[in-house]
């Protein structure tokens, strides 16, 4: 009975073999797992070696094709509609900025010339008075538009009074003041000839040398003083809506044709619409000599 009990295995005996069988199973089983992933690096080294020698045969022009070496084409995905709108928005985005921005320029562009006014007529006003300006000058030009036509074709008769501050000290300022830079840029075109004054103003203008001498055509009123029709004593101030008494040295004139910034010819077709308007007006205020 004994010896019997001597031959039994204890738990922990059974235990421990089978612990050394299961690590003999694993170790035969990473084993295996070794010598596949080394055949299958050794296979996949050999294919890298035979496509590197194939390339190198296409590259030499040894062979036309390769059977190992195939070019892959994705398959192109199409997009919708709304994925070709937002992709066409992403990829031209500067460009469509850029051309909206020209859009508008053009756009203002074009509504400034649509809704410029372009006058029949201007008249230069050279005058420190400011208070005889703002009072005056919109009947000075329904005065002036009455002896006019529609001579730009616009469908209107439209004058207009450029107003410029000119004296004595604006001339000795010349240079300096933007009426002067204003009042010589304008005597540098041929937009406006008529021009209303005073002597403060003679002495920048100097309209011995840049006035026509009225005396040719308009020597029989009183009013005409070479260069000067003078405007003082005539209802002219009466008609313009100006109370007070102008002063004896205001006058009108118009500028002697010459070549200009803009072209002697342009000077001289506004010259043309300008004497005869002159001519009526020194008719209606003027005074014949007796």
């Amino acid at each position: 009975m004994a010896e019997k009990k001597k031959k039994e295995k204890s738990v922990a005996q059974v235990m421990q073999e089978m612990q050394a069988q299961q690590q003999e199973i694993e170790a035969q089983q990473r084993e295996l797992l070794r010598q596949k992933q080394e055949e299958e690096r050794k296979a996949y080294e050999e294919q890298l070696r035979q496509e590197k020698l194939e390339l190198m045969r296409l590259k030499q022009g040894i062979i036309e094709e390769s059977e190992t070496i195939h070019e892959e084409h994705p398959e192109e995905r199409k997009l919708t509609f709304r994925e070709k709108v937002s992709n066409f928005f992403y990829h031209n985005k500067w460009w469509m900025g850029i051309g909206s921005l020209m859009l508008v320029l053009f756009g203002i562009l074009t509504w400034q010339m649509l809704t410029m006014v372009h006058p029949d007529m201007i008249i230069l006003l050279l005058s420190d008075n400011d208070i005889f300006y703002s009072a005056t000058y919109e009947n000075i030009e329904n005065m002036f538009a009455e002896y006019i036509e529609d001579v730009n074709g616009d469908g209107k008769t439209i004058v207009e009074i450029y107003y410029i501050p000119a004296s004595d000290e604006t001339a000795e300022r010349s240079g300096l003041t933007g009426e002067s830079e204003k009042l010589f840029a304008e005597f540098q075109t041929g937009e406006a000839v008529l021009v209303i004054s005073d002597d403060g103003a003679d002495s920048f203008i100097v309209p011995e040398h840049t006035l026509v001498n009225l005396e040719d055509d308009f020597s029989n009123y009183q009013e005409t003083d070479e260069w000067r029709f003078r405007l003082s004593g005539t209802k002219f101030a009466e008609a313009i809506g100006w109370d007070e008494p102008l002063d004896e040295d205001v006058y009108i004139g118009i500028r002697t044709v010459k070549k200009t910034l803009d072209s002697e010819e342009k000077m001289q077709e506004v010259f043309d619409v300008s004497y005869p308007a002159l001519k009526q007006f020194i008719e209606q205020f003027g005074t014949v000599k007796e």
